[in-house]
C-alpha cells in the first residue's frame, strides 16, 4: 500500500527502585517427623496420586481469600503511589508499607497458634467431618476482631487455608497416598503455614509496584515435578491452576502460589523438606524483577517530547521504533512475549505504519493546535489547570498515548493476523483512528470518522494522576457527567458486589428518585491497578476510600443506559470480579452531595463447595448491608406483626441478581455437572432449596436473626450448608440446607 492510500483520520491543518521487603521467618520450632500409622495393605485398590493433588488444590481454593488478596494489593498500590507522588517521602511510603504487611504477618501468626493450640489434643484422624467443620468454624474472627477489614477477610481465608491443610493430612493418611510415607504433625505444619504468610505479603508489595514477575508453569505441574506425584500432562492441571492461555490477574497468581506452597508443606516427607519449601517461597518473594512499567513510563515522556520539538515534515519511525519494544515489554501477557521474540518484522511494520499516520501531527505547530482544546476546555471540566509552560506537554502526552495504545493492540493480535500483511495494516489503521478519536481533540478529526467516540469536542481521555506524572497509571475522561439515574435503570445496571446500581446508591443513602450523581470515567493503563483509582485528583476531598467498590466496568450496554453514549463504554470479561488490565475501562458513580465511602459489604454473595470433604458439601453466604439488615429487621418487628413475605422478598433480593450464573459457574469448575446447560438446571434448583431454607430460618430464627441485625457490627451473614453434594444428587433434588444467622460480613469458617 502506498502511504498515500492511507485513510487519516485527522481533518487538515490551517497553517521506583522499590526497596524488597525483608521476608521475616519465625525460628522453626521443634518437632518429630511421625511415621504414618496406615500401610498400603489397608488399600483395596490404589489411589490415583495424581487426584489427590488435585483435590487437595480444590480444597485450598478459594474466592474469597484471593479477592482479599486483590484488595491488598490496590490498597498497597494506592499507598505506594502516593508516596511516589510525594517525593521526599517515596522511602517513609515504602518503610510504611512494610509496616503495614507485618502487622498482617503478626495477626496471621497469632490465629495460627491459636489454631495450633486448639487442635493439639483432637483426635483429628477420627473426627467426624462435620465437627472438624465445626471446630473451625468455632475459630472464625469476630467481626471488627482485626485492624482492618481487608485483614478479617485474610485472616478468615487463612483459617480456611488452615483447615484445608489440616483435611488434607487427614485424606493423605486415610488414602495412603504413595508417594507419603511420612507426615508432619499437624501443629508443625500449621507453623510452616504461618511461615508462607511473609513471603505471600512481599509479593503482594511487589504485585503493587509492578515488581512481580509473571508465572513459568502451571501450579500442578510443578508439585508433580518437586514431589513425583502425577505427569506434567496432569489432566487436574486445567482445572485447578488459573495459568492457561493468559496471564492470570495478579490476586489468582499469588493465590495460586500459595496453594502450591501449602499443598508442597503437606507432601513434604520431613521437616528439611518442609523448610525447603520455606525456602523456595522466600527465594521467590526476595527476588528481584525488572521494571519494565517504570521504563514505559519515561518513554511515553520522551515520546511525546520528541513528537511535539520534529520539525515540520519529519517522519517520526525511528522514534516510534525504539518505543514500540517498551509497550510490549510492558504487555503482561506472557505468552506474547514469546511470540514476538524473533518477529521483529512485525515489530518495524507496525511502526512504520503508524509513523505514516502520525506524520502530519508532529512538530511544534501541530502541537499548539493540540494542546490548545485539551486544556482550554477539556482539562478546565474536570477542574485541572496546566501552566502555559507544560501546554506542549499535554499534546505529546495525547500523541504517545495514541501511538500507545495502537501499538498494544496491534502486538496482542494473533499470530496468524500479523503473519498476513494486509489484515496486519487493516487492523494497525483501525486500531489507530480509535485511538487518535479517544486521545486527540475532535476538531481535528474528520467530520466523517466513525470511529468517533462521541459527538462532543471536549471529550480526550487524559493521563493520570497529574500529580505522579510520568508515573500515569489510568486515563480519564476529560468530562464529568451529571446524570439522573432512574430506579429502574439502577437497577438493571450491575455492580461488582453482586448487587446493582440500586443497591449501591441506596447503601449511600439515596432515597429519592431519579438519583442526581456524577459520573466519573476512566480506562487503564499498563502497571495500573483499581486501587490507584482513588489518586484521581480532579476529584475535590479524595475519590472515596475504598476504589474497588466504588467502580463497575463500563461495558458499551452500561454506558449506553447511564450516558446514553455506548461509544464510551468497552467489552468486559463476563465473568468474575472486574480486574485493571489496559484498556479496560470503568465508571465511578458518586451521589450528588453523599460521601463516597464503602457502605456496603466487598462481596454479597459466596459460593464453596468442598468435594473433598465427607461428605461434599456447598456452601452458599449471603451478607446484607447494615441498611438491609435494618429494613429486615423493620419488616420483623412491626407494631402489628411481622411481614415475614416481606422480610424474605428483602434478602432474597441479595442473590436474585447473581446467584444462579455463580452456581453454574461453580458446578461446571468442579466438574459437578456434565454441561453448562445441566449445571444451570442444577443451580436453579438449588437456588430454589435456598429459597425455601431461607423461608423456614426466617419463621423458626426469627428471634436470632433479630438478636444479630441489633449488634453493633455493621450488617448481617446468612450460611446455607447443604450437604451430600455430589453430580449424582444434583440430578434430583437438593436436600434441604442448614441455615446458620450471624452479625457483621463473615469470612472465615
Amino acid at each position: 500500500m502506498n502511504v498515500s492510500d492511507l485513510q487519516s483520520p485527522f481533518a487538515g491543518f490551517a497553517g521506583l527502585e522499590p526497596t524488597p521487603v525483608v521476608v521475616g521467618e519465625r525460628p522453626p520450632p521443634t518437632g518429630t517427623v511421625v511415621d504414618s500409622p496406615f500401610g498400603t495393605g489397608l488399600r483395596t485398590e490404589a489411589p490415583d496420586d495424581e487426584d489427590v493433588v488435585g483435590e487437595l488444590l480444590g480444597e485450598l481454593a478459594d474466592d474469597e481469600f484471593e479477592d482479599a488478596l486483590a484488595q491488598l494489593v490496590d490498597d498497597a498500590a494506592a499507598a505506594h503511589l502516593q508516596g511516589e507522588t510525594a517525593w521526599s517521602a517515596g522511602e517513609n511510603a515504602r518503610l510504611g508499607l512494610q509496616s503495614w504487611a507485618e502487622s498482617l504477618a503478626a495477626e496471621s501468626d497469632r490465629l495460627l497458634d491459636r489454631v495450633a493450640a486448639r487442635l493439639e489434643h483432637e483426635d483429628l484422624t477420627s473426627m467426624p467431618a462435620r465437627d472438624l467443620d465445626a471446630l473451625f468454624e468455632s475459630m472464625a474472627l469476630e467481626p471488627g476482631e482485626a485492624r482492618e477489614v481487608v485483614f478479617e477477610q485474610f485472616l478468615g481465608g487463612l483459617l480456611k487455608k488452615a483447615a484445608g491443610l489440616v483435611k488434607g493430612v487427614v485424606k493423605v493418611v486415610k488414602k495412603g497416598v504413595a508417594v507419603v510415607s511420612k507426615i508432619l504433625p499437624i501443629g508443625l505444619l500449621l507453623k510452616k503455614l504461618g511461615g508462607l504468610v511473609r513471603p505471600l505479603l512481599t509479593r503482594v508489595l511487589k504485585s503493587a509496584m509492578n515488581r512481580l514477575p509473571p508465572a513459568v508453569r502451571p501450579i500442578a505441574e510443578q508439585i508433580a515435578k518437586k514431589f513425583g506425584v502425577g505427569g506434567t500432562d496432569s489432566k487436574n492441571a486445567a482445572k485447578t491452576d488459573a495459568t492457561n492461555d493468559a496471564e492470570p490477574a495478579p490476586a489468582a497468581q499469588l493465590a495460586g502460589e500459595f496453594d502450591r506452597n501449602v499443598v508442597g508443606l503437606l507432601l513434604a516427607p520431613d521437616e528439611q523438606a518442609a523448610d525447603g519449601v520455606l525456602g523456595e517461597a522466600a527465594a521467590d518473594a526476595g527476588g528481584e524483577a525488572g521494571d519494565p512499567i517504570g521504563e514505559l513510563d519515561v518513554a511515553r515522556r520522551d515520546l511525546g517530547r520528541r513528537l511535539t520539538e520534529l520539525p515540520p515534515g519529519s517522519y517520526p519511525k525511528p522514534e516510534i521504533q525504539q518505543f514500540v519494544p517498551l509497550v510490549m515489554a510492558a504487555m503482561s501477557l506472557l505468552k506474547l512475549g514469546v511470540k514476538i521474540i524473533g518477529r521483529q518484522r512485525v515489530v518495524d511494520f507496525i511502526a512504520e505504519r503508524i509513523a505514516d499516520l502520525l506524520k502530519s501531527m508532529v512538530g511544534p505547530e501541530p502541537a499548539k493546535q493540540i494542546a490548545r482544546p485539551i486544556v482550554d476546555v477539556g482539562m478546565k471540566l474536570i477542574g485541572l489547570e496546566v501552566p502555559p509552560e507544560s501546554e506542549t506537554d499535554v499534546a505529546g502526552e495525547a500523541l504517545a498515548a495514541t501511538v500507545e495504545s495502537t501499538a498494544r493492540r496491534a502486538l496482542a493480535l494473533p499470530a496468524a493476523v500479523q503473519d498476513d500483511r494486509l489484515l496486519l495494516d487493516a487492523a494497525v489503521q483501525q486500531f489507530f483512528a480509535e485511538a487518535a478519536a479517544a486521545h486527540l481533540p475532535g476538531r481535528l478529526l474528520r467530520a466523517d470518522l466513525p470511529e468517533r467516540e462521541t459527538d462532543h469536542e471536549t471529550g480526550v481521555w487524559v493521563l493520570m494522576p497529574r500529580a505522579a506524572a510520568p508515573r500515569y497509571r489510568f486515563l480519564k475522561y476529560a468530562r464529568p457527567f451529571e446524570i439522573a439515574v432512574s430506579r429502574q435503570v439502577a437497577r438493571a445496571v450491575p455492580w461488582p458486589d453482586g448487587g446493582s446500581l440500586e443497591t449501591h446508591l441506596l447503601d449511600r443513602g439515596v432515597r429519592n428518585w431519579p438519583a442526581t450523581a456524577e459520573a466519573h470515567l476512566y480506562e487503564m493503563l499498563p502497571g495500573g491497578h483499581l486501587g490507584h483509582l482513588r489518586h484521581d485528583d480532579a476529584l475535590r476531598g479524595g475519590a472515596g476510600e475504598a476504589a474497588a467498590e466504588e467502580v463497575a466496568p463500563l461495558t458499551p450496554e452500561i454506558a449506553g443506559l447511564l450516558l446514553g453514549e455506548p461509544g464510551l463504554g468497552k467489552p468486559s470479561p463476563a465473568r468474575g470480579k472486574p480486574a485493571a488490565a489496559p484498556g479496560r475501562r470503568f465508571v465511578r458513580i458518586r451521589p450528588k452531595g453523599r460521601p463516597g465511602h464503602a457502605a456496603g459489604p466487598r462481596a454479597r454473595l459466596g459460593v464453596r463447595i468442598e468435594t473433598g470433604s465427607t461428605p461434599p458439601r456447598l456452601q452458599v453466604r449471603l451478607r446484607l448491608s447494615e441498611r438491609e439488615a435494618q429494613e429486615v429487621l423493620d419488616l420483623l418487628t412491626r407494631k402489628e406483626g411481622p411481614d415475614l413475605p416481606g422480610a424474605l422478598r428483602k434478602v432474597r433480593q441479595v442473590h436474585q441478581r447473581s446467584l444462579v450464573t455463580l452456581l453454574t459457574t461453580k458446578l461446571v469448575e468442579h466438574s459437578l455437572a456434565p454441561d453448562a446447560a445441566a449445571a444451570k438446571s442444577a443451580a436453579e434448583q438449588l437456588v430454589t432449596a435456598v429459597d425455601t431454607g431461607l423461608s423456614t430460618a426466617l419463621q423458626e430464627q426469627t428471634a436470632k436473626l433479630t438478636a444479630a441485625v441489633r449488634d453493633p457490627a455493621q450488617g448481617l451473614t446468612i450460611k446455607l450448608v447443604f450437604q451430600g453434594v455430589t453430580a449424582e444428587s444434583l440430578q434430583g433434588t437438593p436436600p434441604a440446607p442448614a441455615v446458620t444467622v450471624t452479625p457483621g460480613w463473615r469470612s472465615g469458617g
